[in-house]
């Protein structure tokens, strides 16, 4: 479904369309040239590697993810290691129940986590945004999730 503007709704999952979201993700992430915004759950070895490439490359990663303690056990080493990873900054808000990523061009809004199996096997309904105005309304609604000493 395409909605006015540069909105596209669809959903993931299924036999066809089992990677559909990971695909999505991918290449919003190899695509971002400046910086990258995300907030999520938690986060899986393959996307923690994903995202170092790109801090690799010189582009700041700003992640919003919970709590490190509120983390399953396997997690929290990922945690660690991204959290000293140099481009990378972690902010933690116990209250991340949805998985965005945004940069300059484009935001993708849905459920889950940036975990490539969950996102695999789960049904979501996944809204694609490319129109300017709401990716700067996407942008201050992100900036309400940091600290206020991070806040532009």
């Amino acid at each position: 479904m395409t909605l006015v503007g540069m909105f596209d709704i669809e959903s993931s999952g299924g036999q066809e369309k089992r990677n559909m979201l990971n695909d999505q993700l991918l290449n919003l992430i190899a695509s971002t040239n400046e910086q990258l915004n995300i907030v999520t759950p938690k986060i899986d070895e393959f996307y923690a590697k994903e995202l170092k490439k790109v801090a690799q490359k010189g582009i700041p990663v700003l992640l919003i993810t919970n709590d490190r303690g509120d983390l399953p056990k396997d997690l929290r080493p990922i945690y660690d290691d991204l959290k000293i990873t140099q481009g990378i900054s972690i902010i933690n808000n116990p209250n991340v129940r949805f998985l965005l990523l945004f940069n300059t061009n484009q935001a993708i809004y849905s459920g889950g986590s940036l975990d490539r199996e969950e996102l695999a096997k789960s049904v979501l309904i996944i809204t694609k945004i490319q129109e300017k105005a709401k990716l700067r309304k996407i942008a201050q609604i992100f900036s309400f999730m940091l600290p206020t000493f991070m806040r532009k």
